[in-house]
């Protein structure tokens, strides 16, 4: 029987009949087939896939909406 290994980039995990399954390809487990999502780690504690975040946005591209609201903590005027 041929080794698979998970479609993640830089997962070091082999599949087997257990594999989550998304757009044909074939993942090690559900945090991995997210891309990570939400800092998600990899389901083996020896790989280390998750920690390779994609890039963020450069600051200078985030949208300036951010900087025109008040912080949550602030509290409503009257």
């Amino acid at each position: 029987m041929s080794e698979h290994h998970c479609a993640c980039p830089g997962c070091t995990c082999e599949v087997d009949a257990n594999a989550v399954t998304r757009d044909g390809k074939a993942y090690c487990c559900e945090a991995c087939a997210s891309g990570h999502s939400a800092g998600k780690a990899c389901c083996s504690g020896e790989c280390h896939c998750g920690d390779q975040a994609p890039e963020q946005p450069k600051e200078s591209s985030v949208d300036n909406a951010l900087e025109e609201t008040f912080p949550a903590s602030d509290p409503i005027s009257p």
